[in-house]
């Protein structure tokens, strides 16, 4: 899988470096919305804090970003014994049922166990506005929805074309909404969805501009969630949590090289009250070539770590790591719209399998 992101990478600049080097720079479309404003899709991920991807340049005084995207993913991941067949004997699709959770968990005493089988969506409304020449706010309230898998279908057939494993979705029952973990002496349960557009934990934003030439550009921000949402409907973590964020952008004519890094210290998860949550850290790599000034195409791979503990490479307390493919379209005036593919490309047990986003924003005071 890495060979095959090298490719699209070195595909997506070998036109850009040939269309950067015939252009002049002065000539070059203007770049000013930076990356793809968004995080790790995990369900479990959702409840914590997470910074929306800037890049490193600030908003001017008087100028505003209002962005307003939704994020539709499927998942399905497990513990090893929840990915085997719960029924051989049957050949009917199954449900996890909570005395299971119960009998697998007895035979592993210590041991932590889950099972997400989703389609969770995330709406969330993003407003940016430029303070000072070196500094910046910003506010995103986010809504969560998790509903029944209504492309289950279309991934098994999809995984059976080229010979994929399903990874024991053929032997659950499809387009629903099943949620377990088990945390020492914690343990959730959820069949069916617990949440329908429900709002979420309430972020607030600052960033300060550190380095700003016409070349590169670094901000630095400091980023802290509120408990807002309602735990007991897997909105919000219950916590107060708290980060910090270093982002950075390099400038080429026609191309944007973007760049950041985070820590988050994260407080309660108020459902699961034993469970102390670890300190989640990310790094965000992703490049943006203009065509032209209406349009530019945006290749994004963020990755982190979780609030979960454990070994190394362990299932959940593993790395997980998404590839976001899209594009970003520019209207006459202030409306701008943005579209892309999500995609987990390393198959780890802690992360969506497939998802898209779609966002519309607008610009006002000076651009």
């Amino acid at each position: 899988m890495q060979g095959l992101l090298r490719a699209i990478l070195a595909a997506l600049m070998i036109p850009a470096a040939t269309l950067a080097q015939a252009q002049a720079p002065d000539a070059a479309p203007r770049i000013a919305d930076g990356p793809f404003a968004e995080r790790n899709q995990f369900l479990f991920n959702l409840l914590f804090l997470a910074f929306p991807a800037s890049g490193g340049d600030l908003l001017e005084p008087g100028e505003q970003r209002i962005l307003l995207r939704q994020v539709y993913a499927n998942t399905f991941v497990g513990s090893a014994p929840f990915r085997s067949d719960p029924a051989p004997s049957s050949d009917t699709r199954q449900r996890l049922t909570p005395s299971q959770v119960v009998t697998e968990q007895a035979k592993r005493p210590g041991e932590s166990l889950f099972f997400v089988d989703t389609e969770q969506g995330r709406t969330s409304l993003l407003v940016r506005a430029g303070v000072s020449g070196r500094f910046e706010t910003a506010l995103e309230i986010p809504f969560l929805s998790y509903r029944g898998g209504a492309f289950d279908g279309s991934i098994e057939a999809y995984h059976d074309s080229l010979n994929l494993a399903n990874g024991g979705r053929e032997f659950y029952e499809r387009n629903r909404t099943q949620i377990a973990l088990t945390l020492g002496g914690d343990s959730l349960f959820v069949d069916g969805s617990p949440a329908r557009f429900e709002p979420g934990d309430l972020s607030l934003f600052g960033r300060f501009s550190i380095l700003r030439n016409p070349r590169a550009s670094l901000a630095l921000a400091l980023g802290l969630k509120f408990p807002t949402g309602d735990p007991e409907r897997l909105a919000g973590s219950g916590g107060t949590d708290l980060g910090i964020d270093l982002e950075g952008t390099v400038r080429q004519a026609r191309q944007r090289f973007y760049f950041a890094t985070s820590w988050v210290r994260t407080g309660d998860w108020s459902l699961l009250p034993q469970f102390d949550p670890a300190d989640p850290k990310s790094l965000l790599v992703g490049y943006e070539f203009a065509p032209k000034a209406s349009c530019s195409w945006i290749l994004q791979l963020q990755t982190q770590t979780t609030v979960f503990r454990g070994q190394a490479g362990s299932d959940l307390s593993g790395l997980t790591t998404e590839v976001l493919a899209g594009g970003r379209w520019n209207r006459p005036g202030v409306w701008f719209f943005e579209a892309a593919l999500i995609e987990n490309l390393f198959q780890q047990n802690n992360g969506i399998d497939i998802g898209a986003r779609v966002g519309a924003g607008m610009r006002l005071g000076r651009h």
